[in-house]
């Protein structure tokens, strides 16, 4: 036995150094094989292979990576490859021996057999002298009938010596049928003896990965076990056996007309010995260990037994207390089996039951920890009992001082680490728990120094205690000490505690305070986790799970409980899974215990996932109004703002929260303040536009409270700041600024004339406004705009001319009034007879009337 390789799985490579000798002799050749690319490249897994124990010390033993125990070059297939080589070559060489026995036997049989028939078929051809016996016997019978007739004294003639021991047609004729009939099941035995020895020759030689050449080897002898050709080819003696049967009847039939002792010794010798035949074979099925054994005596107790094997449970299970649970863990994996997982699976059935060695059985076992979560053949696994073989060398790894402290102490922490995954993967989907004898030795493995080992011995206890709830937060703690930077966990054991964990929230058995307990203590821990990955290149297996972790934590149910299998779907259904759990958590972030620097971090992805599919149909009305309400919030609350988040994320961000629907009344003035110093310090051309286009919604309700706020936070001065260019010329900003400046003009002068009275002492703050706006490039600006014809009649007549008109009606007295009234008239005149002209022209001729007035 190999000492158990040490390491550190913390934050370093999970390997095991090479063992390696300079013999050049080894039990498993493949190890030698290919060293160079074999052993010296591969990473080592820390389970020894006792079996090799000779191989350790004549040869090199290649350990496979932590997790990877099933993979495609995996240690186990070695083993297997090796293992069906010598049994197959046994197997066949042990099968041919029989065959030519078997063919020497017929060969033999069937020409002693000949000399028999042809003796005994010359009786049944009609001779020379038949038609002269016959005509003698005729003749002897009309004599004796005469004599009978004409005398008073019969004729007694003498008896023919030896009439009576001739055997009679009908007897011939059985004989020679019997005989004929032992001859065709003789010669018919040595026929399909040599089509046996055409299908039990070995596979060719196929190249390939270790897996793939099991698989193949496997799949073969799936086909012969299915077509039952090893039963074919041990039956054949029964032919023989039957051969002999009619022979010893015919010889019977032939000697029944002859000597009755003769014919009694041999039928008592015949019967005598077929009884121990049949005997023998009935001994054969009801003792298994007796001795006088059949070539078919295994087939023929196996189709007669009804042994019992272990069920992969379904929705009933027997726990160790014998009383029936119908709880179950809810991760139940596809229905659909996998032809290739079924081969795996079968090749290691086969190890398990033609392999005895303890040590072969342990890396069978071993190997079952290195499948993956979605394999679709673990209940044929369960069905030969290796969750109790797993148990069963589980206990192994551990011993137990009686005579002091009663502790349980571990031997081999590394190899029970693979049997806790080894269970894990066969319990999934049934109700089995772990038993209570090894639950002492079980949480001992839990407080191992060896990080990966105390994770994986955590994880078997969560999913063992779904009722209890420190077994859920210590898989927390695990994922909490490597977010806070404590600890250093690799990719396998972040995929198993978070598995671990999704599989447990699907079941837990908890009171709802628990629940929301450990919900508010894991969401930050996962965020965490996943604001790391992000920072990795490639792929991360965390990508995968945390969302769909989240999702059952926050809302409570997945859209699609596929996704827990197939990453491509959940790839592809990422932002449905996420979106509504960013949007949950911006809503109540004190609920699920965020601080400001996870908040930042859920906000950016939010913005991310949401804002190129928000105007799509990919989410619901319910999940985009729940998104506006949070980011509003958060707006509110200052937490989005420029400089705090990436320009790209807050223009979309001010894209989503467009239209400000969910903002409450109280609330609008603060939204405006703040789009308006936003507006102030950005210099980003989108996120200007954003603002000024919420600003727009703002300012369309008329709000006294909103106006104030705008003429308070000078926001006449901010849009003509902008409307001039400054570092961005865009017509769209400039378009923009002056829609949002009329849409202000049109609601102040509102607040200042109320129907057509005018009140100036009423908003002295908008009074100045006005004669900012009077004394700047605003009409410059405008006139230009409209002059050169660079927008459209339908705007300019429905938002930017009535608000004009109603700032005339207010300061009339204004010089610039004239030119105004003439470019917009010109511009009107252009478009006559197109939609919304004579409207403009309307509005013209109210202005020169107030200015003729004036």
């Amino acid at each position: 036995m190999f000492p158990s390789p040490t390491s550190k799985f913390g934050g370093e490579t999970q390997k095991r150094p090479t063992v390696r000798t300079t013999s050049t002799h080894s039990a498993y050749p493949y190890l030698l094989s290919n060293s160079s690319q074999t052993i010296v490249n591969s990473p080592k897994t820390p389970h020894t292979i006792s079996s090799f124990s000779e191989s350790s010390e004549q040869g090199d033993i290649c350990w496979d990576e932590l997790g990877s125990e099933g993979s495609e070059h995996a240690l186990i297939w070695h083993i297997y490859n090796d293992e069906a080589t010598k049994l197959d070559a046994a197997t066949t060489d042990g099968l041919n021996r029989g065959i030519d026995v078997l063919l020497v036997f017929t060969g033999l049989f069937s020409a002693v057999l000949t000399t028999f028939i042809i003796q005994s078929y010359q009786q049944m051809l009609p001779g020379p002298s038949d038609a002269t016996n016959a005509l003698l016997s005729q003749l002897i019978t009309d004599i004796r009938g005469s004599s009978i007739l004409n005398s008073d004294s019969p004729i007694i003639l003498p008896p023919i010596p030896g009439a009576g021991l001739v055997p009679s047609p009908t007897e011939i004729h059985w004989v020679n049928g019997l005989w004929f009939a032992a001859l065709s099941c003789s010669l018919s035995a040595a026929l399909v003896s040599m089509l046996s020895k055409q299908w039990i020759q070995p596979m060719p030689n196929v190249s390939g990965s270790p897996r793939y050449r099991a698989r193949k080897r496997q799949r073969r002898h799936i086909q012969l076990r299915q077509w039952r050709v090893s039963a074919v080819i041990n039956a054949l003696p029964l032919l023989l056996h039957i051969a002999l049967v009619l022979f010893f009847a015919g010889i019977i039939v032939l000697l029944w007309s002859g000597e009755v002792a003769i014919m009694a010794a041999t039928f008592a010798i015949v019967a005598f010995a077929y009884t121990f035949y049949l005997g023998s074979m009935w001994m054969s099925l009801i003792y298994p260990d007796c001795p006088y054994q059949h070539p078919i005596s295994a087939h023929l107790r196996r189709w007669a037994s009804t042994k019992a094997v272990p069920r992969s449970p379904s929705d009933l299970e027997f726990g160790e207390d014998g009383q029936i649970q119908s709880k179950r863990r809810s991760m139940i994996p596809p229905g659909t089996i996998d032809h290739d997982h079924f081969i795996d699976a079968s090749s290691l059935v086969w190890l398990l039951e033609q392999c005895s060695n303890e040590d072969t059985v342990a890396a069978t076992l071993l190997a079952i920890g290195g499948l993956p979560k979605d394999f679709t053949a673990f209940h044929v696994l369960r069905e030969v009992g290796a969750i109790e073989l797993v148990l069963q060398y589980f206990s192994k790894c551990f011993h137990r001082d009686v005579s002091f402290d009663l502790r349980w102490y571990v031997n081999d922490a590394e190899k029970a680490e693979g049997y806790c995954r080894a269970w894990v993967r066969l319990t999934h989907g049934t109700a089995t728990t772990w038993p209570r004898s090894l639950q002492a030795p079980l949480k001992a493995l839990r407080e191992s120094p060896n990080l990966h080992v105390s994770a994986i011995a955590s994880c078997t206890i969560a999913l063992n205690s779904l009722e209890a709830r420190m077994p859920q937060l210590s898989l927390i703690h695990h994922l909490e000490s490597f977010a806070n930077g404590e600890s250093k966990l690799s990719d396998l054991t972040q995929s198993w505690l978070l598995d671990t964990f999704l599989e447990c929230s699907l079941s837990w058995e908890l009171r709802a305070a628990v629940v929301s307990d450990i919900v508010k203590r894991s969401v930050p821990v996962l965020l965490r986790v996943l604001e790391l990955s992000k920072s990795r290149q490639g792929t991360n297996y965390t990508h995968v799970t945390i969302p769909l972790i989240l999702r059952i934590l926050i809302i409570g149910k997945l859209p699609d409980n596929s996704m827990i299998w197939g990453t491509e779907k959940h790839g592809q259904t990422f932002r449905q899974t996420m979106v509504p759990v960013f949007t949950a958590i911006i809503q109540h972030p004190t609920q699920y215990g965020l601080k400001d620097s996870l908040l930042d971090f859920v906000i950016i992805e939010f913005a991310r996932l949401v804002a190129p599919f928000f105007t799509g149909t990919s989410f619901s009305a319910e999940i985009k109004a729940g998104a506006r309400q949070g980011l509003s919030k958060l707006y509110l609350q200052g937490r989005i703002a420029n400089g705090l988040l990436p320009d790209s994320v807050l223009a979309d961000i001010l894209q989503i929260l467009h239209p400000p629907a969910g903002i409450a009344g109280e609330q609008r003035p603060c939204f405006a303040r703040i789009l308006l110093r936003t507006l102030a310090v950005s210099t980003d051309l989108n996120v200007q536009i954003g603002c000024i286009r919420l600003l727009e919604a703002l300012l369309k309700d008329c709000d006294t409270a909103v106006v104030r706020t705008f003429t308070e936070e000078r926001g006449m001065a901010t849009m003509l700041r902008l409307a001039n260019g400054g570092d961005n010329d865009s017509r769209r900003l400039q378009t923009d600024c002056i829609r949002t400046m009329c849409i202000f003009i049109q609601s102040a002068t509102v607040c200042c004339l109320g129907s057509v009275v005018l009140c100036p002492s009423h908003s002295p703050s908008i009074d100045r406004q006005f004669d900012d706006m009077f004394k700047s490039d605003f009409f410059k600006i405008l006139l230009f705009t409209v002059g050169s014809r660079h927008w459209w009649l339908a705007e300019i007549a429905d938002t930017w001319l009535p608000s004009l008109l109603q700032l005339c009606r207010l300061r009339p007295q204004e010089p610039i009034w004239l030119k105004v009234e003439a470019v917009f008239r010109d511009f009107a005149e252009i478009h006559v007879g197109e939609e919304g002209s004579q409207h403009m022209m309307d509005d013209l001729d109210k202005m020169n009337t107030i200015l003729n007035n004036s």
